[in-house]
């Protein structure tokens, strides 16, 4: 059996990594870290875990043609990225081989933000750090498939990249196969508890809600470091306040299969922003409607379509969070009209396929 002609480098494996990989282009997978959904989830061949080391190593003797690395403005990965790049880029001279390296990139926050994070960096620095990553970029990639307008946006900020060949593929899910009906009145919160998911303003919006649409229902699957503050806080109503904790990724998917309304308040912390959101796919996916705020890159898309998207500004997200959970839980969308306006094709399957060589089919 031929060995896979594209490589893929993942930082941190989660189960919808190792789905995608089922799914698409045909690939060896080496991952970093496993991230906090894997355990439960069945690991399949072709994906192994590996330090960066080991990494650079298996480049020396790899069957692939084409890497995928890290998008560019990953700042916090962004050694790692142009060591994988260099590595790769290096083992083709060296064995003379044609090696090509394509990024995927999400990331939407401005340039600004990202390269001073909290600090005070003066402008000349942020100018020097945009023209280094934008020449690496340019120098290092083949191509980019861009997720979301806002991500496009943000590259075309960096100098040098625009010269880079590049896509748009909407990170859309596809329908999820086996439909059902939802339980009326039921909201679901999927992710990590921590702040910048929004829970603390979820916890104060949410008690309006119970007042307002008797009979409503919260979920909250996760857990991470606000699990104590959301355990106490649901057993005060604890029957409409259910804290699930963390999930397998099939019993997740079971969950959000009835869910009415798929909330993920996500706010901006440092240098981070909500990129796309993978609990706002899989709530698209199962037909739920969305209530969420404008840091996803599916914002403009999400409001197109007749979803709920609020500002995110703190002082004043939980009581715009309330508005629209009461209007959600009222009237959601049609399940069938949701998922009716979603794409065949998951996107990122879509843009995987254009990225690892199929640039025309891929895309039609």
């Amino acid at each position: 059996m031929p060995r896979p002609r594209s490589l893929r480098i993942v930082p941190e494996l989660r189960a919808v990594h190792v789905e995608r990989h089922r799914l698409g282009t045909p690939a060896e997978l080496l991952y970093l870290d496993a991230g906090y959904d894997l355990p439960g989830t069945r690991l399949l061949p072709g994906i192994e875990k590996m330090t960066m080391a080991a990494a650079l190593r298996r480049f020396a003797t790899t069957e692939a043609e084409v890497l995928e690395v890290p998008e560019p403005l990953w700042l916090r990965f962004w050694p790692r990225h142009v060591a994988l790049v260099a590595g790769f880029r290096l083992a083709g001279l060296l064995r003379g081989r044609r090696h090509e390296v394509c990024a995927y990139a999400m990331e939407n926050n401005s340039v600004d933000v990202l390269v001073r994070g909290g600090g005070r960096l003066p402008s000349f620095a942020v100018t020097v750090v945009a023209a280094l990553v934008g020449a690496i970029a340019r120098l290092g990639l083949d191509r980019i498939c861009y997720a979301s307008p806002a991500a496009r946006d943000t590259y075309a900020r960096l100098p040098f990249v625009a010269a880079v060949p590049s896509t748009l593929a909407l990170e859309l899910p596809e329908p999820a196969p086996c439909p059902r009906a939802a339980a009326p009145l039921r909201a679901v919160f999927l992710g990590v508890l921590d702040e910048r998911k929004g829970v603390r303003e979820l916890l104060l919006a949410w008690p309006a809600v119970e007042q307002a649409v008797p009979g409503a229902v919260l979920d909250l699957i996760g857990a991470g470091p606000l699990s104590d503050e959301v355990h106490e806080w649901a057993a005060e109503a604890p029957a409409t306040r259910r804290l699930l904790g963390g999930m397998p990724h099939a019993a997740v998917q079971a969950a959000l299969a009835t869910a009415s309304v798929l909330v993920a308040p996500s706010v901006p912390e440092g240098r981070w922003i909500e990129q796309i959101g993978l609990p706002v796919k899989e709530g698209l996916a199962a037909g739920a409607t969305i209530v969420t705020t404008r840091q996803t890159g599916l914002a403009p898309w999400l409001a197109e379509h007749g979803h709920h998207v609020v500002d995110a500004d703190r002082p004043s997200l939980p009581r715009r969070l309330s508005a629209a959970l009461e209007s959600a839980l009222r009237h959601p969308l049609p399940r069938d009209e949701v998922r009716s306006s979603l794409p065949a094709r998951d996107g990122r399957l879509t843009a995987d396929a254009w990225l690892h060589g199929d640039r025309i089919g891929a895309l039609a």
